[in-house]
């Protein structure tokens, strides 16, 4: 997975039992975990979740006065919020971790930490708008034939309804996205949807 040089530095801290004893290892990776579930991880005015929002907002923390505390918080609330992001597996969470040299307790709480609460977090990724975008799942289409509208007696025209199934991430609820569209609308979406395919089967073999 990917994880920026100045997250591992301070996920590396976070794993040193010299700097961070395992009770307050416990304390910092519960405070990462709230921050992430409750916090706006939005830049303001840009919609982006960045780490330099956790940065500012978690080592702002008054309670914190240990600089090597507030570092270790800023790592593992940075790691969380980008396995969530990523939607790793326990496995890779624990590749990454054995090689910042965490010991198998830390690495387990860790584990549990993410396996309990990936779902709210990515819940409250999926209210930025940037973060990911509504899947479509399955498509229904039937074919009108209008005979006659209140507008005119005769009108003979076809007409296609178009159900797009769609899941949000973090979330199980299904919503539809209905639209009508005619034979010549029809066929431009078709159109731009297989010149779409087209361009990312390019940039997928480049």
């Amino acid at each position: 997975m990917d994880v920026s040089k100045d997250v591992l530095y301070s996920l590396q801290l976070a794993g040193k039992n010299i700097v961070i004893e395992d009770s307050v290892y416990i304390q910092l990776l519960q405070g990462a975990r709230c921050s992430l579930e409750t916090t706006n991880l939005t830049t303001p005015g840009t919609g982006t979740c960045t780490s330099f929002i956790i940065d500012k907002q978690l080592q702002d923390d008054e309670k914190l006065s240990d600089v090597h505390e507030k570092k270790a918080l800023f790592g593992l609330a940075s790691f969380l919020l980008e396995c969530a992001k990523q939607n790793v597996t326990l496995d890779e969470i624990r590749a990454v971790l054995e090689e910042s040299n965490f010991s198998p307790k830390r690495i387990q709480h860790f584990l549990d930490v993410y396996h309990q609460h990936k779902d709210s977090i990515r819940r409250n990724l999926a209210r930025i708008s940037s973060f990911e975008k509504a899947q479509i799942v399955d498509v229904n289409w039937r074919l009108d034939y209008n005979i006659k509208n209140s507008q005119s007696d005769k009108v003979n025209q076809l007409s296609y309804l178009v159900d797009l199934h769609t899941l949000h991430p973090g979330e199980s609820e299904i919503k539809i996205v209905s639209m009508t569209c005619s034979l010549e609308q029809l066929q431009d979406l078709v159109g731009k949807l297989k010149d779409a395919v087209r361009c990312v089967e390019k940039q997928v073999s480049s």
